[in-house]
């Protein structure tokens, strides 16, 4: 299935992409996607707790992802 994963603030900077788009197995889930862009981004792995929102939602690595869905990676935010 095809997906489209944004990225944005440092994790924008880490891919060098705003956006992609990926081809997973049909059966794949959230954190198989996370797997993924850990694998091709190493500085997407468990250094940078990011959120994953699909189709506009943060969800879970368990959430089942569908064809044409857009995955958000949305890193931590500091400020003041």
């Amino acid at each position: 299935m095809k997906i489209t994963v944004l990225f944005f603030g440092v994790a924008r900077e880490l891919v060098g992409e705003r956006q992609l788009a990926l081809e997973l197995p049909a059966a794949s889930k959230a954190g198989d996607l996370r797997r993924l862009l850990a694998e091709r981004f190493p500085g997407l792995d468990s250094d940078l707790a990011y959120a994953l929102a699909i189709n506009e939602k943060f969800s879970g690595d368990d959430r089942q992802l569908q064809q044409d869905d857009v995955a958000a990676v949305l890193p931590p935010v500091s400020g003041g």
